[in-house]
This record gives C-alpha cells, sequence and structure tokens, in this order.
C-alpha cells in the first residue's frame, strides 16, 4: 500500500509539472530548469528533477561547486558555479551545529547563540545566492537556454530570483517557511487562533494558554523573515534593476507544492495553487512476503492491535 501511494504521489507531482511545462500534445517535452537548497532539501527536488529528466523532459541542475550533498543527478544535466570558499567552511558550520545540538545552556544564552547562529547561515546563504545572480557567464547560459520552468526550494530565494530576472514562471516545492512567509505571500489564511506555529508544538486543539502562544509567536514571525530574508531584497532590487522585496516575487509563484498530507498534519486553509503532494522522497518500500504476514497478524493481534 505505501509502495502504490507513494507511486502515486510521484506520478500526480509529475503531471502537474507537465501541465505548467505547456505541454498541448502526450509527447511534447520542455525545458526545466531546477535551483535546489543544499542539506536534506535536496533529497525531494533530486527525486523529482530525475523523474523529468526519466520522462523526456531537458533538466538542468544548477548547484555551487562546493556543497554538502548537491551533485551530480541521473537524467538531468548538471552546471555548477563558483562560489568564493571551501569545503572547510562548510564543514565547520555543520560541526557547529552539531555542537550545539545537546548543549544545555540559560535561555537567554541559548536565544543569543541562536541569532547568532542565524546570522552566520544568512551571510552563507546570501553569499552563494550573490556567486550565481551575479555570475554573468552562467547567467547568459541559463537565459539561452529558454526554459519553460523553474522548480526551486523558496526556503532560499535565489531561484525565484533567478526565475524573476528570466522571466520564466516558477514552481516551489517545500515542506514550509518557518516564518510563515508562504503563507502571507500566497494570502492564505492563517489564524493563529487556529493554525499551529512553528516551533509551539502546539495542535490544532489548542487551550487557551496556548492560545495566546501561538498568537505571541505569529507577531514575532515578520521579526524573523526580516532577519532572514532582509539581504535577499537588496539582492533581488540590484539583479531586477528595481525596488522589490522577497514576499513579492514569492506571490508571483506558479504553483506551491507542499510536502506534506492531512494524514499526518493538523488541517489549514490552503490557497488553489498551493497542492499536497506528500512524502515524495520516502523511499518505496517492497511489500511483506506472503510467507510472513499470518506471524505479521498474529503478533499484531497479540499486541492489542486491530489494523
Amino acid at each position: 500500500m505505501v509502495m502504490i501511494y507513494e507511486n502515486r504521489e510521484m506520478a500526480s507531482l509529475s503531471m502537474l509539472l507537465v501541465l505548467l511545462l505547456g505541454s498541448s500534445t502526450v509527447v511534447h517535452t520542455g525545458k526545466l530548469l531546477v535551483v535546489p537548497m543544499d542539506g536534506s532539501h535536496w533529497v525531494t527536488t533530486q527525486a523529482v528533477a530525475q523523474k523529468m529528466g526519466q520522462r523526456g523532459h531537458t533538466v538542468v541542475v544548477v548547484i555551487p561547486q562546493v556543497s554538502m550533498r548537491l551533485g551530480p543527478t541521473k537524467h538531468c544535466t548538471t552546471r555548477t558555479y563558483p562560489v568564493p570558499y571551501g569545503q572547510d567552511l562548510i564543514d565547520r558550520l555543520q560541526a557547529q551545529q552539531a555542537s550545539h545540538m545537546n548543549r544545555s545552556e540559560p535561555f537567554l544564552e541559548k536565544v543569543s547563540r541562536k541569532l547568532r547562529g542565524i546570522g552566520n547561515l544568512v551571510n552563507f546563504l546570501t553569499t552563494t545566492s550573490e556567486s550565481l545572480l551575479y555570475n554573468k557567464e552562467v547567467i547568459s547560459y541559463l537565459r539561452d537556454q529558454q526554459f519553460d520552468a523553474v522548480l526551486t526550494d523558496p526556503v532560499v530565494p535565489t531561484g525565484a530570483i533567478l526565475a524573476e530576472h528570466l522571466s520564466v514562471p516558477f514552481v516551489f516545492l517545500l515542506r514550509g517557511i518557518p516564518c510563515g512567509l508562504d503563507f502571507a505571500a500566497t494570502a492564505c489564511p492563517s489564524p493563529p487562533s487556529f493554525a499551529p506555529r512553528f516551533f509551539t508544538l502546539n495542535t490544532d486543539h489548542m487551550s487557551f494558554c496556548q492560545r495566546v502562544l501561538n498568537v505571541l509567536v505569529s507577531f514575532l514571525e515578520p521579526l524573523l523573515c526580516r532577519i532572514l530574508y532582509q539581504p535577499f531584497d537588496s539582492i533581488a532590487s540590484q539583479v531586477l534593476q528595481r525596488e522589490v522585496t522577497v514576499a513579492e516575487i514569492f506571490s508571483h509563484a506558479s504553483m506551491w507544492l507542499m510536502r506534506f498530507d492531512f494524514t499526518f498534519e493538523f488541517p489549514r486553509p490552503l490557497m488553489p495553487n498551493m497542492v499536497l503532494v506528500g512524502g515524495i522522497n520516502c523511499a518505496v518500500r517492497k511489500p511483506l512476503p506472503q510467507k510472513n504476514r499470518g506471524l505479521f497478524w498474529r503478533q499484531s493481534l497479540s499486541l492489542g492491535g486491530t489494523a
């Protein structure tokens, strides 16, 4: 059942992208530019890029020469661009993050450390973004390809800025944005009395105190968005040669492919261009062998299971 569900999710996602690429007939193929985010986000984006390339579309993945996980992808063309840092910087950032995971420290010191960590991360991401967007050779190459669509992750807005610069429609593939910019950019209702905020651990059934906390966190979301995305506002304005914000660019997205499903996620309002695609990056499991199913059911029933 899991394998069938995941195959259907990937097939549905591929069909959505095919429709966006403007296919007028079954045999038409398009050109897709993929601007991925590094780290665990790459796992899902890579799966989609491979599937689109396997279906006959021309897929170009543009990545920095130095990264954590990014690399060549089957059925895709990979284009790299130079960055002004080496692997040692990435290793150091990862080591710092790992060393702070289980550290016990006073609350104010913890908040201060978190803010410093966010600042270092934003500086790193903006440096990577500038390395691509200010690279005239790479931009000229991408413009000559005449892509039909751009697939990117909005947590880092480089791909969206690039798509605007190339005048190409773009699609977001994401789990969510911690500061709620995804709902603000799409004008999607997200009432704090009902929709749980990131980091609160609240459910959709909240007590009065939990709702108060949820409202307070919602007031802090614009501040977090400002910390995360203000540096990209200036980059976007310089690249596009006009005053623009990341929120405005995000509002131009053709489609938001949300990597969750209401089977595990609390229900919330969605806009028509926000499509649930579930956990498409989950590994496809083989069905349980017939000879083991009897043992499975006996053990399940002995533990009180009814499913």
